[in-house]
């Protein structure tokens, strides 16, 4: 019985060491589409599914230029998106996430801001 005791509390020390030294993901899943103007070559549009897939851009006026790929945290506010299918593959964004507050988004790049706003489908 004694050891039983000792077990659980060995599993809910380590369950709660594991979700404390998670690292928690803003929550940028879904679907995003451009607001305003773009400079250069780049999606209009961004739609983060989960286990870091990202398709770009996903809107049907443009399935043309659909390319697909994956995106990772490379810091706590930094993502990498790399495409590797499509017309856009081959290429990888690197953007600073500025702002993140419930439908509105903002990703520093190397030549302007992007301001995008979610999509609810």
């Amino acid at each position: 019985m004694a050891s039983d005791r000792i077990k659980l509390c060995f599993v809910v020390i380590i369950l709660l060491f594991t979700a404390c030294t998670q690292k928690h993901e803003p929550p940028l899943q879904g679907k995003w589409i451009l607001e305003g103007e773009i400079v250069g070559s780049s999606p209009t549009s961004y739609w983060f599914q989960e286990k870091g897939k990202v398709v770009a851009p996903w809107e049907e006026r443009v399935s043309h230029l659909r390319s697909s790929g994956t995106y990772e945290f490379i810091s706590d506010n930094h993502i990498k998106i790399i495409m590797t299918e499509g017309p856009f593959r081959g290429i990888t964004f690197f953007f600073e996430i500025v702002n993140l507050t419930g439908d509105n988004m903002v990703l520093r790049g190397s030549i302007q801001d992007v301001h995008l706003k979610r999509v609810t489908e």
